[in-house]
């Protein structure tokens, strides 16, 4: 399984996206949606003498919302608020996403807090996490007889 397909698993498992579309790196015209980016700093952030890893995957939650009214703006403000303690709840209960064989995850974390980044004429807006899964990537063995 890709890290980007686990974390947009994991995600729709948020109680405040079910039944909502989140895409993979793509937001379409209605609103409510949701996409799960990746960003750019993935790797390597510690090696272990045992040939482990310690690796980070940073990814952002963007969403298009609506903003017509000052109730809407707040309650989209609200919805990224209790996203980061939802994500900060999950690192604690050790409740991460599935992931392929040989990783696993120690962390679900934000990064930067939801943002709005655009403000069209449509009454609607563009919103952005920045969040980071933290793991652990068992050492790669050669095959026998190489």
């Amino acid at each position: 399984m890709s890290l980007i397909s686990a974390v947009q698993t994991y995600l729709k498992s948020y109680t405040d996206l079910t039944g909502k579309p989140v895409w993979v790196n793509y937001l379409g015209e209605s609103a409510p949606e949701f996409s799960v980016v990746p960003l750019p700093g993935a790797g390597i952030v510690a090696h272990y003498i045992s040939g482990a890893t310690r690796r980070v995957y940073p990814f952002a939650l963007q969403s298009k919302q609506t903003t017509h009214a000052e109730a809407e703006r707040l309650d989209n403000s609200e919805f990224f608020e209790e996203f980061a303690a939802w994500l900060e709840q999950q690192t604690e209960a050790g409740t991460f996403p599935t992931m392929s064989a040989g990783q696993a995850a120690t962390a679900i974390e934000v990064t930067g807090g939801g943002v709005m980044y655009e403000q069209g004429q449509s009454g609607t807006a563009f919103y952005q996490i920045e969040c980071r899964l933290v793991y652990e990537q068992a050492p790669v063995t050669a095959p026998e007889g190489d």
